[in-house]
């Protein structure tokens, strides 16, 4: 079974301000939401990542985005995920934002070590980038959950089924 998400989590259940038009805004829990990260949403971005530590050449995160998740992180934690898998094992990625400057990553993880990239960690599901970073957020696993489940990111596999709930 194949997954495919790229999101822009931010800890809150109130829309940051200034939102793009084309920014779905979806709840996932009391104390979290998030954007999916569309081709609509990155064409309709112009902003440029104000701090480039957060792009590494060859990554998914596109500096658009980077700018986006930044502006809005002035007053809350933002952290961007992606995830792709196929067949069970995968990569992440994520980095995170709080008060307008990258406080985690860029960090890059997989499963196996056929699936490193420079600058990736073949790391065990419980220390993949995207738990750590919602561990930041104040997210934990609990009753055989993990960070990912436990903030809901199992509801939809791919990016375009985040946009139609």
């Amino acid at each position: 079974m194949a997954s495919d998400i790229e999101l822009l989590i931010f800890d809150g259940a109130t829309p940051p301000p200034e939102l793009p038009a084309d920014a779905g805004m979806v709840g996932l829990s009391a104390v979290l939401s998030a954007i999916p990260v569309t081709a609509e949403l990155v064409a309709s971005l112009t902003a440029e990542a104000a701090d480039s530590d957060a792009i590494r050449p060859g990554w998914m995160l596109r500096a658009s985005v980077s700018g986006l998740a930044q502006q809005l992180s002035a007053d809350r934690w933002v952290l961007y995920v992606a995830a792709e898998t196929f067949g069970g094992p995968g990569t992440q990625e994520a980095v995170g934002w709080h008060h307008g400057g990258v406080a985690y990553g860029p960090a890059g993880t997989c499963d196996v070590p056929a699936d490193l990239a420079e600058g990736y960690l073949v790391a065990p599901r419980a220390d993949s980038a995207i738990n750590v970073g919602l561990r930041l957020m104040g997210i934990h696993a609990s009753d055989g959950l993990d960070e990912f489940a436990a903030a809901g990111l199992t509801a939809h596999r791919f990016t375009a089924d985040w946009r139609s709930q």
